[in-house]
């Protein structure tokens, strides 16, 4: 296991004034509005050890209203970022050993950074409560062990060995708890000084064995509840520097544009007065040129046709004036050569990339091509859908960001085999949310190698298995700083918009686990949904669907809601839901559009009323037998003439109730049909009990196919 951070701490450093100490795990989200402070979080966490060598910039990164008395307040000795880390086993194990105390104290190093850059490092956590009790029986034990194979005592008289012995046995089943504190190792410290002091005649190696195994640690324990401060040599500070991991850090201000000007690239990368944007994106053009493995230099000489002898600038380093001249034909040949070997490792490069990207990237399948000529250079994209080559910065923006990303992980932790923890700021903001959903199964993946720190606001991008390491970043009304709390409830006044994307995402995860527990089936409007519970509730009381999962009828408003509909209730793994639709003539025109188009190949999936009825154009009330509608119409509508006396067998009960309606003025107000459906499973427990054979075998039959 590899040093990992524990928690941090910022002071002073941008808006925020104090943070809390904020725990962090494998996998930590930073939620909150804009401007919150996150990003500023991040970046004083970055600066602490930052894989890049980012420069620590006191007119950026001290407050700004308190600029003024920076230099007079000798400012720049401020702590401005302090992190606590678990260092590695052995590692501590050997500092213990050098600085001759428990490892149990050396198990955990803070470490800060002031503004001037200098580290502070020290192991101020040394003051133990208590300790495992199997620390105490693994010393006995070992104690036994160490005798067993010293003359010292094999060879001693057995009175003098069954002191030794009983001592042993009689300490170890004292220890009756699972962890002990000071006060019991006191005793057991008080009987090891009344053995060695006991009297062993002549076996005087016997007392410094027992001192050598058994006392010393005894005394190094108690050391470690004193919590006696232990100083630490420069060297050791400096081993402890290297071994705590390095930070990349990344937000979008790095991405890469497709068009590369080389001789700006080349000037920039000269340059000490870039601002923070700049500098973002000179960052990632150094990845690039790194993962090429050629400079830019290189890459423009190779470029040109004139080999430049001579090159004149200024103070700001511009080009004043360059001196070329021309080449021989053995020099042509041999530029011409040099120029097939760049072309061959841009090739190669674009080639490694693109195998290496595909284990990443889930939302497409994306070659990548490197062209350099002249001043520029190029970075094109195709893939399976668009086999031509497009400049990346026409592309998505969301692959723009991970392609930048994937780049600066890829070099700077040298792909993963580094000990680095990744700073993302608003990491996948441009991505579609099933895009971003597909970044936080990566995330999860990728924290089990490198730790992860990173923001967001999108629900998409907090992962709710995970809440205990979701902190909330808010605005201080009172004071305008950042705070950050793992209390999501801390303060709802300030704190509530930035925990809202928590809300959201738990609003999502519940309606996703809904669908993906259940059975969606799309119907047109909400009366074919309380229909269709009608029908659902009677089979199973009847024993007939025995189905594990639970049905949601959806109503989409009509036949032209189901397409958009039916994309957004779809299986996380694109399965399509079942749809029924009535056999009126808008049900059947659209039953063809799905099965031509969305359901081709699945038409099976497209179910109709007359699938299950011998007639033409019925609707889901014709699966209800006519007497109960018959029944409810009679008796929710009075007219000169029953319904009853009008109805006739064999047409669509929906026609005939608005002909019989129009025939009697009667006027049928909006909504009637779910009115009439209502009424119906109102009375279920009557008609239930007047269900014929024929009609429970028609409502089977239909369930039978929402089940497949």
């Amino acid at each position: 296991m590899n040093t990992k951070l524990v928690r941090f701490k910022v002071e002073n450093f941008r808006s925020i004034e104090q943070s809390d100490w904020t725990e962090v795990s494998d996998n930590s989200c930073l939620v909150g509005t804009n401007e919150s402070g996150k990003t500023n979080l991040l970046l004083a966490l970055w600066k602490l050890n930052p894989a890049n060598y980012e420069p620590i910039v006191p007119l950026d990164d001290f407050p700004r209203s308190l600029f003024s008395n920076y230099k007079a307040g000798h400012h720049e000795y401020d702590v401005f970022i302090s992190a606590d880390f678990k260092l590695e086993d052995s590692f501590a194990r050997n500092l213990a050993s050098e600085l001759d105390c428990d490892y149990t104290q050396t198990s955990t190093v803070l470490v800060s950074r002031q503004y001037n850059g200098k580290y502070k490092v020290s192991l101020p956590y040394t003051k133990i409560e208590e300790f495992p009790a199997e620390r105490l029986t693994e010393m006995l034990s070992s104690l036994q062990l160490a005798l067993n194979n010293d003359e010292a005592y094999t060879k001693s008289e057995p009175v003098v060995k069954q002191i030794v012995d009983d001592f042993i046995k009689e300490e170890t089943e004292n220890i009756k708890t699972s962890h002990f504190k000071h006060e019991f190792l006191k005793g057991l410290a008080e009987g090891t000084n009344n053995l060695i002091e006991t009297k062993f005649g002549q076996k005087k190696n016997l007392p410094n064995l027992i001192t050598e195994n058994f006392k010393s640690q005894i005394d190094k324990l108690n050391d470690s509840f004193e919590g006696n401060e232990i100083e630490l040599s420069q060297d050791q500070i400096d081993s402890i520097l290297e071994e705590i991991p390095k930070f990349v850090y990344y937000s979008d201000y790095g991405n890469l544009d497709s068009e590369i000007f080389l001789p700006r690239v080349i000037e920039d990368f000269e340059r000490t007065d870039l601002g923070e944007t700049a500098r973002a994106k000179v960052r990632t053009l150094q990845v690039l040129f790194k993962y090429l493995k050629l400079s830019p230099n290189e890459i423009f000489e190779l470029g040109n046709d004139r080999e430049v002898i001579i090159r004149k600038v200024n103070n700001q380093g511009g080009l004043i004036d360059e001196t070329t001249e021309e080449l021989t034909d053995e020099e042509i040949q041999q530029w011409s050569n040099k120029k097939r070997e760049r072309g061959i490792l841009l090739r190669s490069a674009a080639t490694q990339l693109t195998q290496n990207f595909k284990k990443w990237w889930l939302q497409g399948d994306y070659i990548f091509d490197f062209q350099a000529d002249g001043n520029h250079f190029r970075i094109n994209v195709s893939d399976s859908i668009r086999p031509e080559q497009i400049e990346l910065e026409g592309r998505s923006r969301g692959l723009q960001w991970f392609f930048s990303f994937f780049l600066v992980f890829l070099v700077e932790t040298k792909e993963g085999l580094a000990n680095t923890i990744l700073l993302l700021d608003e990491p996948g903001l441009s991505l579609h949310p099933l895009a971003q959903y597909d970044l936080a199964k990566f995330f999860r993946k990728l924290s089990e190698d490198n730790q992860l720190v990173y923001t967001s606001h999108s629900p998409f991008l907090v992962d709710i298995d995970n809440l205990a390491n979701l902190k909330a970043v808010y605005v201080d009304k009172e004071s305008g700083r950042t705070k950050i709390t793992s209390n999501l409830r801390y303060d709802e006044k300030d704190a509530e918009k930035s925990i809202y994307p928590v809300h959201a995402a738990l609003g999502l995860t519940v309606s996703d686990t809904l669908l993906l527990g259940c059975k969606p089936i799309l119907v047109e409007g909400t009366s074919d949904q309380i229909y269709l519970s009608f029908l659902k509730l009677y089979l199973q009381g009847e024993g007939l669907l025995k189905f594990s999962k639970e049905f949601v009828f959806i109503p989409v408003g009509g036949v032209r809601g189901m397409s958009p509909v039916s994309k957004l209730v779809s299986s996380r793994d694109n399965e399509l839901p079942m749809v029924l639709l009535d056999s009126d003539k808008a049900g059947r025109e659209y039953k063809k559009n799905l099965i031509n188009g969305k359901y081709k190949g699945e038409a099976d999936k497209v179910l109709e009323v007359n699938d299950f009825l011998e007639g033409e154009n019925y609707e889901i009330e014709d699966l209800i037998p006519p007497a109960f509608i018959i029944k409810s119409i009679d008796r929710s509508h009075r007219a000169d003439e029953y319904f009853e006396d009008f109805y006739k067998e064999g047409i669509a009960i929906v026609d005939q109730i608005e002909q019989w309606a129009e025939n009697n003025e009667i006027d049928l107000v909006l909504g009637w049909k779910v009115e009439l459906s209502r009424d119906i499973l109102n009375r279920k427990d009557k008609f239930y009990k007047e269900i014929d054979d024929k009609t429970k075998e028609t409502w089977n039959k239909l369930f039978i196919e929402l089940v497949k």
